[in-house]
């Protein structure tokens, strides 16, 4: 299991891959990997499972570590999602097969305009944390984050 960040639409949304191969480096003494931070290094490929999430019928998985550029791209993506449909969610999950009541998650959710939105929300819903103990009577259930823009 795994964490995900997706774009959900109900309508097909398109794939990106970066315009270019970019090496990933490594720094095993100080512990680091990088991936060059190019704006148009990440990639949106179909998640399948969108309706295990969402209400919408398509998505895309982000996969992609964060910067304001790369955000600033994906605020585009949006905007161009929104030229077909009245509203796109961005989301951050725990990929999860099946849960019983009380391990279902805890969906926080925050609606914006798409005149609003800016990398910042961008940042909040990458870097939200999905084990954070928010339900204290069950403190077993992950959080999930859905950012809902609309036109």
């Amino acid at each position: 299991m795994s964490s995900c960040r997706f774009i959900a639409s109900d309508f097909p949304l398109p794939e990106a891959a970066p315009s270019q191969d970019y090496p990933i480096y490594i720094n095993s003494d100080e512990g680091t990997v990088s991936d060059g931070g190019a704006d148009d290094n990440y990639f949106l490929n179909t998640f399948a499972d969108v309706k295990e999430y969402s209400d919408k019928s398509y998505g895309v998985c982000l996969e992609w570590d964060y910067t304001e550029g790369r955000a600033k791209q994906i605020i585009e993506y949006i905007k161009n999602a929104l030229q077909k449909s009245e509203v796109v969610e961005f989301w951050h999950v725990w990929l999860m097969d099946y849960y019983e009541f009380e391990d279902r998650p805890f969906i926080n959710r925050k609606t914006i305009s798409v005149r609003e939105l800016t990398a910042e929300h961008i940042k909040e819903i990458n870097n939200a944390v999905i084990w954070n103990n928010q339900d204290k009577m069950y403190p077993e259930r992950p959080s999930f984050y859905c950012l809902t823009i609309t036109r």
